[in-house]
């Protein structure tokens, strides 16, 4: 078989390329690393950015992200109220995915460092979650075989957000707490 030319690489049976390296699902390890660290580095930033907003702004990204167009609890029809895991509404963690979405692979496993990165904004949307929850927006539920909690918009919340009202109703909640 002919070489590959230099700096082309050439995908052979079994994963390795001419040039030695390993490919796995098609990335090199060098093309993963690069991806891990451009992943990090953005879970960095939207952690640092999101660590900073008041919290009624907190809970007006997460009901647009969770629950707008496109979000994982879009769907009001195909969200089930509790009991099997089928028709849950999004979790936090379901929700945490639209701030910045998951690395695109499963191996090599994310570091502890990362899976904490995970975590942390994970928390920050369960902290805005609590307060849409309050401004009456979302409910709360449970899926027993899910372990966790799900959420799905209130009638109130859907409308606000067919209105474009949940930056008002967010904004005025937090006025009158002051």
């Amino acid at each position: 078989m002919a070489r590959a030319p230099r700096g082309e690489r050439r995908v052979i049976l079994g994963g390795a390329s001419e040039r030695g390296g390993i490919t796995v699902f098609g990335h090199s390890d060098d093309d993963k690393q690069q991806r891990i660290e451009q992943w990090r580095h953005a879970m960095q930033a939207e952690l640092g950015r999101l660590s900073v907003l008041p919290a009624e702004e907190l809970a007006i990204e997460v009901m647009i992200r969770g629950f707008g167009p496109g979000g994982p609890g879009a769907d009001d029809d195909a969200i089930s109220l509790g009991q099997a895991n089928v028709g849950a509404g999004p979790t936090a963690g379901d929700i945490s995915l639209r701030f910045v979405p998951d690395r695109g692979f499963a191996f090599p496993v994310p570091a502890p460092e990362d899976v904490q990165l995970r975590e942390r904004i994970t928390t920050l949307v369960a902290e805005g979650l609590q307060e849409l929850e309050h401004a009456s927006l979302v409910r709360c539920q449970v899926h027993t075989a899910m372990g966790t909690f799900d959420w799905a918009a209130t009638r109130r919340g859907r409308a606000a957000l067919d209105r474009g009202a949940v930056e008002h109703i967010m904004r005025a909640r937090a006025r009158d707490m002051v």
